[in-house]
């Protein structure tokens, strides 16, 4: 007990000192952040999209940091939050059933294990079968699940977030974004369940408040008494249209 309680403390040491001088001097004290989005081709109203999501992602940071105001020149020493979105679409409750698709991959494997001389082909064939057909049927009802809950299926987001400093090509820190993290963040639908524009609010803020997270945890982000803004105060705010705007924020 003794050796982890000196090994804590210089692990702690090891760690701060390596970082690079960058990313500590950004942890210190961060300059105001640029938002950035970029969304997949082919996908239905990306611009509708793109301005959401980054509207929702100003709105949560500039209640843990300072943030560029849209459409406003950054001042140069501003990093950028550039947000990469990989993958957006619906998901889809499979039709398939369960029991389908054990017995399809139960014979693919038995197959695949006799064709390879193993002795024991249709014991595989069962045992992944069984496996196939349980986690098949876990997803579905998962599936289901999160759509009764919410009030309407949420897409699958995925997502490539990079902290970019002005004259350096190496991101501060990467990080992904996976799907099931921004839907854990949803909050149920009471009104809206079929307007698109409102379901479309609430995956931006969900995904909002995982990035924002995530940040937070990484740097040590405290929330701010009131939202900080670089820019214009005469310009327009933003506005997130279930009642976040640049002044408040759900959560």
């Amino acid at each position: 007990m003794r050796f982890l309680a000196l090994a804590v403390p210089a692990l702690v040491v090891l760690t701060t000192a390596c970082t690079r001088p960058e990313v500590e001097a950004f942890r210190r004290n961060p300059p105001p952040l640029e938002v950035a989005f970029e969304v997949p081709r082919g996908i239905p109203r990306p611009e509708a999209v793109k301005a959401e999501y980054a509207a929702a992602l100003r709105a949560r940071l500039a209640t843990r940091t300072t943030v560029v105001r849209m459409g406003t020149l950054p001042p140069p020493q501003a990093v950028t939050v550039r947000v990469q979105i990989t993958e957006l679409r619906p998901v889809k409750v499979s039709d398939a059933s369960p029991g389908a698709v054990g017995v399809a991959t139960g014979i693919a494997v038995g197959t695949l294990s006799a064709l390879a001389g193993n002795r024991d082909a249709v014991f595989d064939g069962f045992f992944w079968g069984l496996w196939a057909g349980h986690h098949a049927a876990h997803v579905k009802r998962s599936q289901r699940w999160e759509a009764d809950h919410l009030g309407f299926t949420p897409q699958v987001v995925e997502a490539q977030v990079a902290l970019m400093a002005p004259g350096n090509p190496e991101p501060l820190w990467v990080f992904a974004v996976e799907p099931m993290d921004v839907i854990n963040a949803m909050d149920p639908l009471r009104e809206g369940r079929n307007d698109e524009n409102r379901i479309l609010e609430e995956e931006a803020s969900a995904f909002a408040r995982v990035v924002v997270a995530r940040l937070q945890q990484r740097f040590g982000w405290s929330r701010l008494p009131e939202p900080s803004y670089w820019g214009d105060l005469k310009q327009e705010p933003e506005m997130i249209h279930h009642g976040d705007t640049e002044g408040t924020e759900k959560r």
